[in-house]
């Protein structure tokens, strides 16, 4: 077996990333409730609730999971730049487990160091409080020039 005697270095132009948000017990009457990278029971009110992007690309889609459906009431999910909610992709969730929606591309840029989060908003009448949450803000990240 021959080796080549050229080496061609090949790299994707952009790379598809999950970014992973939880929240235990997910309470009613919440409002822009910034979620955490790593949850903990009692969380700390200087938890980390972001991911800093080392080079610049755009949110592409939303996913949540909730451990049980809610039977009334609702609750909205956004992923956040900077701390500002993109309003798309936004998920609206009341009696479902699961959603997800995409955005088209160049709609939720951000540049390389922004933080990106994901926050939520629950109506007082969410009666999933024991439900565990679980959001995936998918980010691709443009990797020209590397």
């Amino acid at each position: 077996m021959s080796r080549a005697s050229q080496i061609e270095r090949i790299i994707a132009k952009g790379q598809l990333v999950p970014l992973v948000f939880m929240q235990d017990a997910v309470a009613a009457s919440q409002t822009d409730a910034q979620l955490l990278v790593a949850e903990v029971a009692s969380a700390a009110a200087n938890s980390v609730d972001g991911y800093v992007m080392p080079f610049e690309g755009e949110v592409v889609a939303v996913t949540a999971r909730l451990s049980a459906a809610a039977t009334a009431g609702s609750l909205t999910v956004g992923a956040t730049v900077g701390g500002t909610e993109e309003t798309s992709p936004a998920l609206s969730i009341t009696t479902e487990q699961s959603a997800s929606e995409t955005t088209l591309r160049g709609t939720a840029t951000f540049s390389a160091g922004d933080v990106i989060g994901a926050e939520i908003t629950t109506d007082a009448s969410w009666d999933a409080t024991t439900a565990d949450l679980v959001v995936v803000v998918w980010v691709l990240l443009h990797l020209d020039g590397i």
